[in-house]
């Protein structure tokens, strides 16, 4: 604000100085052009030098963002449940003792041993998972 101020009066006072001639007998309108231009010099002197300190942009500071806050994690309890668990159970083998009989063409076949297997198979259980911590 206060170079404006100053510019401003420095100009009017240089404007003055070469406007301001002797005072002279002369015709009236020998010097009114003249100062005529002299005023739209100074009209367009002010108007440059007001442009010129007005229009200069303030600095810009570039100041990174904060950083976002952190926050530890914290652990999670996970409830204890059931599962339902697809187990496979072996086959077995048995001896079995078969009492004698008689086979389809009458004949008397007697008493022996045999070995019997049952097949594998899958059997669903359910099992409890117990619970636990998750970070």
């Amino acid at each position: 604000m206060l170079k404006k101020l100053v510019t401003m009066i420095l100009v009017v006072a240089f404007v003055s100085l070469i406007a301001i001639n002797a005072a002279e007998a002369r015709s009236r309108y020998r010097h009114s052009w003249g100062g005529a231009g002299i005023a739209l010099g100074a009209f367009a002197l002010g108007i440059i030098t007001h442009e010129a300190l007005s229009n200069r942009q303030p600095e810009v500071i570039y100041a990174p963002p904060p950083p976002p806050p952190y926050y530890p994690p914290r652990a999670e309890y996970i409830p204890g449940h059931w599962e339902l668990t697809r187990e496979w159970v072996p086959g077995t083998w048995e001896r079995v003792w078969v009492p004698e009989y008689y086979d389809r063409n009458g004949r008397l076949m007697g008493g022996h041993y045999e070995d019997r297997q049952t097949p594998g198979y899958y059997e669903e259980r359910r099992v409890w998972v117990e619970g636990y911590y998750r970070r």
